[in-house]
């Protein structure tokens, strides 16, 4: 394989791109700068629970009907794949039959969080799932997406909302909030935001704003499904089968905390919404540091893979307790690569747009 003829993704400083860099050097190279995928795909149910989720909240209540038909879309997209022979390893076939079931789980987890907390009536939405991007130096791009940017109708102030789901407890969303990545590069994106497009302020407001912080909305995904059990309460309760199932994953949360307090875990939620005011500088020295470092990949002339390190550690060969997708890579002499490309990988089209994962 000739890595000086390929034709590299730009460099963007986005949340997820910069976080890779840091744990693996060739984990980025292969996924942000060469664009290399799995032929078929991956299957990433908790990831795609985790955007169907997030899409619904970006929505909010009222908009179910409409992330369904998304749904829909995709499991029709997948299956064309399957009829074209594009899926080698199964992988697009099994998510199509379970996004029905993914769906349902992450419209009943939206429910449950909406009713528990609620958007408050001070304040009204500027914006939401909003891509943008900030120059930093020399044509390196802060970028990403803003879930929703919010104005508070008492005080003029801006904040910046974001929803997470996950399998883990809570505190591994919560902690280290403060100083978090994705809090720092979304407040960049969001101060130049509201200065670049004034239009977005509520009608007839003309004064200074000022982006105030970031909430946090997390969820422990419920280990339940839709099934039978749903069925046979539906004509004891006489309701329908989502309804059902709504009312036993509410109470799986409430058994979830109960349990949690038993255990003298009274902070262990299993979900919940937090607040966190800026008040450092906004480029700190640890963020300018990590752009720093992102400037020097970005210039980097060689696209080879031996001059960009593993992760010694491993930790990212791993994460999640599952195997990296370019575990084969790492273990191959890229000089061998392409007996790789004909059977497992392929490359991504350079696009400018946003990747999925974020």
């Amino acid at each position: 394989m000739k890595f000086n003829e390929l034709n590299p993704l730009p460099v963007e400083c986005r949340q997820s791109s910069m976080g890779c860099a840091k744990d693996c050097e060739r984990k980025w190279l292969c996924q942000y700068r060469l664009g290399i995928k799995l032929r078929g795909g991956e299957y990433k149910e908790a990831a795609t629970l985790g955007k169907i989720y997030h899409r619904l909240q970006c929505l909010g209540p009222g908009h179910e009907v409409e992330v369904r038909a998304e749904v829909r879309k995709q499991q029709t997209a997948l299956m064309a794949g399957v009829e074209r022979g594009e899926d080698l390893d199964g992988n697009m076939s099994r998510l199509a039959s379970n996004l029905t079931t993914l769906y349902q789980k992450a419209e009943v987890m939206a429910h449950v969080f909406w009713k528990k907390f609620p958007q408050p009536e001070y304040f009204t939405t500027l914006g939401m799932e909003i891509k943008h991007s900030v120059e930093w130096q020399d044509g390196l791009f802060i970028t990403g997406t803003l879930d929703k940017l919010l104005f508070h109708v008492s005080n003029n102030d801006v904040w910046i909302r974001d929803h997470k789901s996950t399998g883990r407890p809570l505190s591994a969303l919560f902690g280290g909030l403060s100083w978090s990545l994705q809090g720092r590069i979304y407040r960049i994106l969001s101060e130049d935001f509201i200065k670049k497009t004034p239009y977005a302020m509520p009608n007839g407001f003309t004064g200074d704003v000022s982006v105030k912080g970031f909430i946090l909305d997390g969820i422990i995904t419920p280990g339940i499904k839709l099934c039978k059990a749903d069925e046979k309460n539906a004509k004891e309760w006489k309701c329908s089968v989502e309804t059902a199932y709504l009312r036993r994953v509410e109470e799986w949360y409430e058994s979830y905390e109960v349990k949690a307090e038993l255990d003298n875990k009274a902070n262990t939620m299993a979900l919940d919404s937090k607040a966190m005011l800026f008040t450092e500088p906004l480029y700190p020295k640890e963020l300018t540091d990590l752009l720093c470092y992102m400037a020097k990949l970005k210039n980097r002339q060689s696209l080879h893979p031996s001059l960009y390190a593993r992760d010694v550690t491993r930790n990212s060969c791993f994460k999640y307790e599952k195997q990296c997708v370019y575990h084969d890579l790492c273990s191959t002499n890229p000089d061998q690569w392409d007996a790789l490309f004909e059977s497992k990988y392929t490359f991504t089209e350079p696009k400018i747009e946003e990747s999925a994962e974020e």
